[in-house]
């Protein structure tokens, strides 16, 4: 994927020009793409940047925009960056074009980040700063920091100071990087610095946010950003606390050449503001990169429009519910960031290639660092991204899986531990299963089906603490004083022989029952490929389902839909009335052995909100709940369905005409005939449910003006974006009114604006349905939350479920900056 110089027109930065007689320093070379100058006079910088610009057609008198006494330092330090860059390398580093961000953001990009200061930061005397740093003994080790020090320092992340000007100063230290290599650390929490400085909380983009982009003819390409937190600026005020003496790594003939203090001057790695300075900068460099979505000659982000299939009448199951797609109907491409490692999806291989180019040389052009070596060429079959690694299949459709070596791995662990338990063991390693189980834990993320098999290891791993069964359960409280506390089965942690055995534990091992080797099953077979389709190439039908039990009553109806003819010919609604025995769990283990649940997707309705929660969950502390959670997790991997577990209140339920069905009652809802898509509306907002919703929220949100945000808004307008390097003045208010189905993309999208600029006020509202999807984005982004029980004027009884109303603040203009 071919690059695009990385030289710039460094004359524009000249733009920004104080004064008319700060003068440029002699013998600077400035290395232009297309033009080549040479300071061999004294001219002022006025003069300097008009002749320059008039060679490449250039009006400064447009950007002209603001003042800084730091002008003459950064224009330097472009300068040299430049100089010493190639078309290939960045061989001493790089600094930000901060002039080519939009002009709101010039100044910050150029300072960096405000640093937030809750407390003046550490200070110590000179005669202690002397003294901070450690000395390194080995002298191998000395060797390799003095060869990683002086990197940092000759690419200027560190500038040169005195000792009178630093307050504190930040240790580093080596740890091992494989066998014949160190990682260098710095930290700045050892100085107290970390302890003085405020950093807010900030979203992360997950594989569930990569798999929304994508579909079955999709494809992928890496990219990574070098020196991603070294290539923004770390802001002034944090200077002075940010000193590294590199006097113990120098020979005395060295010291005796160089300056010995030094402070940074970029974002460095141990410092707590870093990511979160580092990632706003990259987002706002990614709105410069993204550019207009209307041009149709852009080729990295042009679309048309955002396309909601959520489930209902909508619904079409091999996409995805919130997409943004071109004019032609094709995805749209996107750029998706874990801090430094970046995925680029779009439609076909061509498309893929424009788009990666087009993010290299424009980051190229904003002086962030594009590493071409880590590039990897458009493919349907990429390397891992944020952990999880995704392909799509031709015959599958788009799956998430993890790395060979991972998987098999995986396996041996599995296997290990079944001819362990097939062998009669009855003692294992504490130490393994805690490794084993930290490493069964990071496939899950890919494997979420494999979470209902962990609990056996929890359960081992957790039972030296007492009061559990021979299983490893909690035993209720009324079990427990109903027993003695000496029974076999039963220990308590105040025991002195518990403690003694629980340090036995530790050394030889833990105590393991045969009866535990249920949870240790092993996998479906349809982990065999490792493959896990999440949006299958086919889905036969969706089905819709409620099911309701009162006491040893049960009521269940099902109605399916063809996958490719949604909106019609529904097929006649099932129902199962009775009371639940033996012949009912025959019966359901008969529908899914016809074949009715495979390649399909099951919204399944419940009134039991801790049956949804245990299934998001993945496992439960109730025996019998985790084991209805594992049966639900086996006919999803044993039948390719889709299943969601939705929590509705039990009026909706009665509605529906479900609760009836439970005792013996067929006239009501799709007993009687209606169609049971017209009781799921987890497509539609709140406004669209209630229109007189928005009278309220303008009656108390201060803004009577405001306006619901449209699903194109939620990407552009929520962001305060009007244009292309345009955005709203300061100080408005966004209204996100999205489905539930649609929450969690809005609520990433929110999670964004927030990072990016914290002088806007947000109002979300969604009606409390799927909860599981969206709940922890929610809290993550409320300062306030709060909720409305249906029955008022502006949410009626017939909304049934409650509404959730969260309101995201500015931040204050001192501590606490944040009222969240």
């Amino acid at each position: 994927m071919l690059r695009s110089p990385s030289l710039c027109g460094i004359c524009e930065s000249l733009l920004h020009v104080p004064s008319k007689a700060e003068p440029l320093p002699l013998g600077v070379s400035v290395n232009l793409v297309g033009v080549s100058s040479y300071v061999r006079s004294p001219l002022t910088a006025e003069t300097f940047f008009a002749r320059s610009l008039g060679q490449i057609g250039l009006r400064p008198l447009e950007y002209r925009t603001a003042s800084s006494p730091n002008w003459a330092g950064t224009c330097t330090e472009l300068i040299w960056h430049v100089d010493h860059t190639n078309f290939f390398e960045y061989k001493f580093g790089s600094k930000t074009y901060y002039f080519r961000f939009p002009i709101f953001y010039c100044k910050m990009v150029r300072d960096g980040c405000p640093i937030f200061m809750e407390a003046a930061g550490p200070e110590l005397p000179p005669d202690e700063l002397k003294t901070t740093q450690p000395k390194f003994r080995d002298p191998a080790v000395k060797a390799e920091m003095h060869k990683k020090v002086m990197k940092v320092k000759n690419c200027r992340y560190l500038m040169g100071t005195t000792l009178e000007n630093l307050k504190s100063i930040i240790r580093y230290f080596a740890v091992p990087k494989g066998e014949e290599d160190i990682r260098i650390v710095y930290d700045a929490t050892a100085s107290g610095l970390n302890d003085h400085v405020w950093t807010p909380l900030f979203w992360l983009p997950t594989i569930d946010s990569l798999l929304r982009s994508l579909d079955t003819d999709s494809w992928m390409a890496d990219c990574d950003i070098g020196d991603m937190f070294l290539n923004f600026e770390l802001h002034p005020s944090a200077w002075p606390f940010a000193g590294v003496d590199i006097a113990p790594i120098l020979e005395p003939e060295e010291l005796a050449q160089v300056s010995r203090w030094y402070h940074w001057v970029c974002n460095l790695m141990g410092f707590k503001p870093s990511p979160w300075s580092s990632i706003r900068t990259a987002l706002l460099a990614e709105e410069v990169i993204q550019g207009n979505r209307l041009d149709e000659e852009n080729l990295f982000h042009q679309w048309e429009k955002v396309v909601l299939k959520p489930p209902g009448p909508s619904c079409v199951p091999t996409k995805a519910w919130v997409s943004k797609v071109r004019k032609d109907s094709t995805l749209a491409c996107d750029l998706f960031t874990f801090v430094d490692d970046e995925c680029i999806t779009g439609a076909g291989e061509e498309s893929m290639w424009q788009a990666g180019h087009t993010l290299g040389a424009k980051q190229a052009h904003l002086g962030i660092q594009d590493v071409a070596r880590k590039v990897g060429e458009p493919s349907q079959t990429p390397r891992a991204w944020a952990g999880a690694v995704v392909h799509v299949v031709s015959k599958l459709g788009v799956c998430v899986l993890i790395l060979e070596e991972k998987w098999i791995k995986l396996k041996m662990i599995i296997e290990k531990y079944i001819d362990l338990l097939l062998l009669g063991a009855v003692e294992l390693d504490h130490k393994d299963l805690l490794s084993d189980r930290g490493f069964l834990v990071y496939v899950t993320r890919s494997y979420p089906g494999m979470i209902p098999y962990l609990k056996g290891f929890h359960l081992n791993i957790e039972m030296w603490r007492g009061n559990r069964d021979a299983e490893g359960w909690k035993l209720p409280s009324k079990v427990l004083a109903a027993q003695d506390k000496r029974d076999s089965l039963v220990v308590t942690v105040d025991d002195e022989e518990a403690e003694l055995a629980y340090l036995m534990r530790k050394k030889t091992g833990i105590w393991i029952y045969s009866s535990c080797a249920s949870f240790f099953g092993r996998p479906s077979r349809s982990y065999g490929s490792h493959c896990i389709p999440v949006r299958p190439t086919k889905v036969v039908q969706v089905l819709y389902g409620f099911a309701d039990a009162s006491g040893k009553g049960l009521g269940s109806t099902v109605q399916g839909y063809r996958s490719w003819s949604l909106s019609q010919n529904p097929s006649n609604p099932r129902f199962r009335v009775g009371v639940w025995g033996s012949d009912d769990e025959s019966e359901s283990s008969n529908f899914a052995a016809a074949g009715h649940l495979d390649l399909a997707e099951f919204f399944l309705f419940t009134d039991n909100s801790t049956a949804e929660s245990a299934f998001y969950k993945g496992s439960s502390t109730s025996p019998k709940l985790h084991e209805l959670v594992l049966h639900l997790q086996k006919l999803e991997t044993g039948h390719g369905l889709i299943l969601h577990v939705i929590h509705v209140l039990g009026k909706r339920m009665i509605a529906q005409g479900t609760n009836g069905c439970s005792r013996g009652v067929r006239l009501e809802g799709v007993m009687a005939g209606k169609d049971v898509l017209s009781f799921v509306d987890l497509g539609k907002s709140a406004l669209e449910r209630s229109p007189a919703l928005l009278a309220w929220i303008r009656s108390w949100c201060l803004d009577a003006s405001v306006e619901p945000l449209s699903p194109e808004d939620w990407f552009e307008c929520g962001h305060s974006i009007t244009g292309v390097h345009a955005h709203k003045p300061p100080w408005r208010t966004h209204l996100w009114a999205p489905s539930p189905a649609a929450a969690d993309a809005v609520l990433e999208e929110l999670l964004k604006a927030c990072h990016k600029r914290f002088d806007t006020t947000h109002i979300v509202v969604i009606p409390w349905s799927m909860a599981p999807y969206w709940r922890r984005l929610f809290h993550k982004a409320a300062d306030c939350c709060f909720t409305v029980a249906p029955g008022t004027s502006f949410w009626p009884t017939d909304m049934y479920e409650p509404l959730w109303v969260a309101v995201v603040l500015p931040y204050y203009r001192h501590s606490p900056w944040q009222l969240g």
